[in-house]
């Protein structure tokens, strides 16, 4: 009992630790303190100097979120037809549909975005472009900046209710005429983790046709480890780029390790822009025009628990991927040093990434 004990107190400090480190965009970003705020001064003391207390100061309780209209106020859906923002609406909008000009016929796409991120972020205002021209229909970005911009653990722990809302709010649509069978989300990170809930919460009476993820968070979210990601929707797809701020729970139909392995990106140490786990949107947003190859065997430098097999030549991921029931569990993508960050046919077939044997 007592080792059981040690360990159960291991987990414990190590995902503290995550959340504390967490970080999305690697840039230094002020944390103001907002208006109403309660910042405990006691226990900050004099040591503001440190990492450690400068994530504890932003652990505040803001009262106008206390309030729950207030808080269902902070998410915002924004409708976009032809590459146009048409409409923008509170969470518990009944009649947001209409009003947006969307057809229920429409083909949906969802987005949601990561931490410290919102609508405006260029990844997704790139992404509502190649939506708009690869797929059409009605394309909402679920914004909810307001508690986005604020510390990784505030965001963390208002996860169910940013959740929930959302789910009641697809309720809304669904009596308004849409139908999840012709609906796609993407979700980035946090909203990785978001998408994913949403779709299992509907998953009773309603299932989304299809969930693409890039790099899940893992901070905070992996000590659920019998979370089964391939009940949120038909098809689930998640890309994993990073292992420090990635989920390292592979329970999707198609877990894609990009790169080394899921862990690490080879173009992190060519350009200063973005991370192994920033890199995961842009390898996602440049695949609808770049193929990215899947190699058709499991690398035997990867540890893998569930490796895809039968993986056909030539075989792509991304939005553009057909689904393939037949083909599930770990696929391992390689990805190069340079923008667009892909392996050509020859380059895969001069490295060994193809089967030599197969039908060509």
């Amino acid at each position: 009992m007592t080792s059981k004990f040690f360990y159960l107190h291991i987990l414990i400090i190590l995902t503290l630790l995550q959340l504390i480190t967490a970080n999305e965009d690697e840039s230094p970003i002020k944390l103001e303190v907002a208006r109403g705020a309660r910042t405990c001064r006691r226990c900050v003391g004099k040591l503001q100097s440190t990492g450690l207390i400068k994530q504890l100061k932003t652990l505040r309780i803001n009262r106008r979120w206390e309030n729950e209209k207030e808080f269902r106020k902070g998410i915002r859906f924004k409708y976009y037809r032809d590459g146009e923002k048409v409409y923008e609406s509170a969470s518990d909008d009944p009649k947001a549909l209409t009003k947006s000009g969307c057809s229920p016929d429409d083909k949906f796409a969802f987005i949601l975005h990561g931490w410290r991120q919102s609508c405006e972020t260029e990844w997704v205002l790139t992404l509502i472009e190649r939506l708009t021209y690869h797929r059409g229909g009605c394309i909402v970005c679920i914004d909810y900046e307001v508690f986005a911009k604020d510390s990784y653990m505030w965001l963390y722990r208002s996860f169910r209710r940013i959740s929930n809302i959302i789910t009641k709010r697809m309720l809304l649509l669904i009596n308004e005429g849409f139908d999840p069978d012709n609906g796609y989300m993407f979700g980035f990170s946090f909203g990785g983790q978001l998408a994913s809930a949403i779709g299992r919460s509907l998953s009773e009476r309603y299932l989304f046709r299809s969930i693409d993820t890039c790099d899940m968070a893992g901070p905070g979210f992996d000590v659920f480890i019998n979370i089964d990601h391939r009940e949120a929707a038909r098809h689930v797809q998640c890309l994993h780029s990073s292992r420090d701020k990635g989920t390292q729970i592979y329970t999707c139909h198609q877990n894609v390790r990009l790169g080394s392995c899921g862990h690490y990106q080879p173009a992190a140490s060519s350009q200063p822009y973005y991370s192994s786990h920033g890199l995961c949107v842009q390898i996602y947003i440049n695949a609808f025009d770049y193929p990215f190859y899947a190699m058709q065997y499991e690398p035997t430098w990867c540890a893998s628990k569930r490796a895809a097999t039968n993986i056909p030549y030539k075989y792509t991921i991304g939005y553009n991927e057909t689904p393939d029931s037949t083909i599930s569990g770990e696929i391992f993508v390689p990805t190069s040093l340079h923008f667009p960050y892909n392996f050509s046919e020859k380059e895969m077939l001069m490295l060994g990434f193809f089967d030599e044997n197969s039908e060509i």
